[in-house]
């Protein structure tokens, strides 16, 4: 049984999930948050689903030690194969796709864009959720992005960087934006939100549809009706882990605009064969 002061775990594989913590410290402040960005082995979109589902396996024993009692997987790619290791928690688990996927479901629209990893956009998981969802018949198209998650990760306040990301947004987007028209587009990658206003300013008028303020949703009722919500009145506090660079991950915090981070630490990420 998790305790009300226990803290609410996010992991990612790397700073994409802090979309998601930004989204949980603005609807339940008062809750601790226990953050795992796997650096090290970014993007997870180009790596198998066995290697995928190792590395997830490891976050997710991180997280059960320290007995979370709710575990968001901020992770697009992670959350197609939750199936594989969501089982290793003892705690309610948050995917990513599937709060998108709901998200756009509801909305009154004829075609739905998705940009994800390679990796999500493969296994179609977002044509079928969103297909099977919605109460319309709605055309799904999806656009995998082999280097834009990377290149989010390392450029976030470098305009040099920031310019090579515009520019990988339109390779990707311009096709599914100006030629097929989509009526809006899911963020399929938690990386993607943190370069919203690029998007926005290259495609005035799309809507964008962030899975992280339906995860965040989606964890206040559920905290709500297992009356686990942390009962003290003040901010809570967020720790970030990291098998990356402490220093970047530290930047990046402050960059996005992440409150009350009380430590930025290494630990030692899992050795692919």
């Amino acid at each position: 049984m998790s305790h009300t002061t226990a803290p609410i775990g996010v992991l990612d594989s790397g700073i994409g999930g802090f979309s998601v913590v930004k989204q949980v410290q603005k609807l339940l402040p008062e809750e601790d948050i226990l953050y795992f960005g796997d650096g090290a082995h970014i993007p997870y979109g180009n790596h198998s689903e066995e290697t995928i589902a190792a590395m997830a396996r490891y976050m997710f024993g991180f997280m059960e030690e320290r007995k979370v009692k709710a575990l968001l997987v901020a992770c697009n790619t992670i959350s197609c194969v939750l199936d594989r290791c969501g089982d290793t928690v003892s705690c309610p688990v948050f995917g990513a796709v599937q709060a998108g996927a709901a998200a756009a479901a509801r909305l009154e629209v004829a075609q739905v864009g998705v940009i994800s990893t390679v990796f999500t956009h493969n296994s179609r998981v977002y044509p079928r959720k969103i297909q099977a969802l919605s109460p319309r018949k709605v055309v799904v198209l999806s656009c995998g992005c082999p280097d834009l998650a990377r290149l989010v990760e390392h450029s976030l306040g470098d305009p040099a960087g920031m310019a090579q990301v515009e520019e990988n947004l339109r390779q990707e987007l311009d096709h599914m934006v100006l030629e097929d028209k989509v009526d809006c587009c899911v963020l399929g990658c938690t990386h993607y939100p943190l370069v919203a206003d690029s998007i926005q300013r290259l495609y005035p008028g799309l809507p964008l549809i962030d899975p992280a303020v339906e995860m965040a949703r989606s964890l206040k009722a559920c905290l709500d009706r297992e009356g686990l919500n942390n009962p003290r009145t003040g901010p809570g506090a967020l720790t970030i882990y990291t098998t990356g660079d402490v220093a970047e991950y530290a930047l990046r915090a402050r960059q996005v605009g992440l409150e009350r981070v009380a430590a930025v630490e290494f630990y030692p990420p899992m050795e692919i064969r």
